[in-house]
């Protein structure tokens, strides 16, 4: 008798053709009590690796004991005219039968009947209310917030990262629009990028009911997306799914996804609906690598250089692509902010951008941030509040709107609404060393040095050579409590150039050091030249060089310089703040 026919006469075939068909039933059925009953996702793994590590067990029992009617028996003890083999085999197909029934029974519920899995998208189970973000779970996160982590790259190239990162960025932004969901902010969800975290931890630290998250393969024109929408309290998968496409259909997929989470997490949507701006394949993928590379050193001029080639790139394909024209008109502010450049060029550049912006798009976030930020560099500080107040209103879980807003705020020295701004965005982006320098400069403005000295603390802990955070709370100890010893403490860690370099000056000579204080003065000739014309005015008027100190932020104002910006509440600037010519810059720079 060959092999073969020995192992059908012993039912090894049929006991795996049984074994396949009773393990595929009781995953189906486990996948949807588990999720009922609270049970974690991994018991779900365990289940199937004892299925898997059970089946070359139950072939090899049944090669080696055959059933008889006097119980189990190894097969070489049955004598041939006492086996029974035919009948059980008979018995055992008839199993087969059953379960095979139950499967496609299985299978055409799910395929006919989607909605009745209250484990999976769908509308609110009877009685049960739509969430708002008013309603909390036991952890005390809102029902309707969410974390978008960062998808895993799962492309064979590495430099595909780029892809996965900006797609994640762009469903956050996606979900932000919606207007009835609490969405964590990038960086506190990118925090988690490479980490293998529990999702609770994750829940508990950005205070957040869900998390999306999802892994991305990307091969030539085809990308394959993995997206699961999980309850951070208990592991619940309330959703996910896998799309197969073409990178064409990549606007569609963002849609499909925004929309059934929303729909799984049963919220009451406030905003607009899921509708993500489409573009040629092509130049989404010169958009996202201009994001990849803008995110990562926005204050250097070389990074901001690549990701402004991108960004042109994406736009001499498709010269209307709205959200390329707002990474543009970014790459310009920062140059502008930074002193990369002359500030009258980068100015040009921002207003020729938002008037395109607000041609193609006049309500949308990029356009009416953009409008606000360019009325701030032209000291139109109500004008820049109003839109950017429009801004935060339309879209009241975007972190970049907020602090631009409490920003706009400040200069109209609005000091309540603009910390209340600034809580809201610190609660939604925790982790963000943005939110986290406006936050200090804000507090800063208002004087209050506990807080700066908290945000400092919190912003060395993310990153220890982070800037300007060690400036705020040593100029701040000095302005409203005059210690200056503590002060040069903390100023002497300042690792930002122009901010250590003018701090000290100050400093030094307010503690008899005269010949140190000249010398930071050099240093910040040396390296910014006139690009600092503000600072060098902020010094002066310190030192009681009166004259010195107005032709300084004269020219400042001349240069557009935007630290001009801040003369309306600068006490460095107290000395000089009866001068005429002063009270002229004060007026010339919207703040009279």
């Amino acid at each position: 008798m060959s092999f073969i026919a020995e192992l059908k006469r012993r039912n090894v075939v049929r006991m795996a053709l049984l074994y396949a068909v009773a393990g595929w039933v009781i995953l189906q059925i486990a996948d949807v009590l588990f999720e009922q009953l609270g049970v974690p996702p991994w018991a779900f793994r365990l289940v199937l690796g004892l299925l898997l590590l059970g089946f070359p067990i139950a072939l090899i029992f049944s090669w080696i004991f055959e059933l008889t009617p006097e119980g189990v028996k190894r097969t070489g003890d049955v004598a041939p005219g006492e086996s029974v083999v035919g009948q059980t085999g008979q018995r055992m197909n008839l199993l087969i039968v059953v379960l095979l029934v139950i499967a496609i029974g299985l299978l055409a519920t799910d395929r006919f009947f989607p909605g009745d899995d209250i484990a999976t998208a769908g509308s609110p189970r009877p009685g049960e209310a739509p969430v708002t973000a008013q309603q909390p779970d036991e952890t005390g996160a809102p029902n309707s917030s969410i974390a978008v982590l960062p998808f895993v790259n799962m492309s064979d190239d590495p430099d595909n990262d780029y892809f996965s990162d900006g797609l994640s960025e762009e469903l956050l932004n996606t979900l932000v629009k919606l207007g009835g969901l609490k969405v964590s902010g990038r960086t506190s969800s990118f925090a988690f990028k490479g980490q293998n975290i529990d999702l609770r931890e994750v829940g508990d630290i950005l205070n957040v009911a869900n998390v999306l998250e999802g892994s991305v393969r990307k091969a030539g024109n085809r990308v394959r997306i993995t997206a699961q929408l999980v309850e951070t309290r208990n592991g619940y998968h309330l959703w996910s799914e896998t799309f197969d496409r073409d990178l064409d259909d990549i606007f569609a997929i963002q849609e499909e996804i925004a929309a059934q989470v929303a729909d799984a997490m049963h919220v009451t949507l406030l905003g607009e609906s899921a509708v993500v701006e489409s573009a040629d394949s092509k130049a989404y993928e010169e958009y996202l690598r201009g994001v990849y590379i803008f995110q990562r050193n926005p204050d250097e001029l070389e990074p901001l250089n690549r990701a402004q080639t991108h960004f042109e790139n994406a736009l001499a394909i498709d010269p209307e692509y709205v959200d390329a024209l707002g990474g543009l008109l970014k790459v310009w502010d920062f140059k502008n902010r930074n002193g990369w450049g002359d500030f009258r060029d980068s100015l040009e550049r921002m207003e020729q951008i938002g008037r395109e912006l607000e041609r193609l798009a006049p309500e949308s976030d990029r356009t009416l941030s953009a409008i606000g930020r360019i009325a701030t560099v032209n000291f139109d500080y109500a004008r820049s509040a109003e839109y950017l107040g429009k801004a935060a209103a339309r879209y009241p879980a975007s972190v970049p709107v907020l602090g631009e807003y409490a920003a706009a705020l400040t200069n109209l020295n609005l000091y309540p609404e603009a910390i209340a701004t600034i809580e809201k965005a610190s609660s939604l982006d925790p982790l963000s060393l943005d939110i986290l320098r406006w936050k200090s400069y804000i507090y800063f403005r208002a004087g209050d040095c506990e807080v700066v000295e908290q945000v400092r603390r919190r912003a060395i802990e993310i990153e220890p050579s982070v800037g300007r955070f060690h400036y705020y709370s040593a100029m701040c100890v000095f302005e409203v409590h005059g210690d200056v010893s503590a002060a040069i403490a903390l100023a002497e860690q300042e690792s930002l150039g122009w901010a250590r370099n003018s701090a000290l000056a100050i400093l030094y000579e307010v503690a008899g050091d005269t010949d140190k204080a000249q010398a930071e003065v050099d240093a910040m000739l040396a390296r910014y030249g006139s690009a600092a014309s503000y600072q060098y005015a902020q010094v002066y008027a310190q030192w009681g060089d009166t004259e010195a100190a107005l032709e300084q932020v004269e020219r400042a104002l001349s240069i557009r310089d935007p630290g001009v910006i801040q003369a309306g509440g600068d006490r460095l600037l107290d000395p000089i703040a009866e001068e005429p010519r002063f009270q002229k810059v004060l007026r010339d720079a919207g703040h009279l």
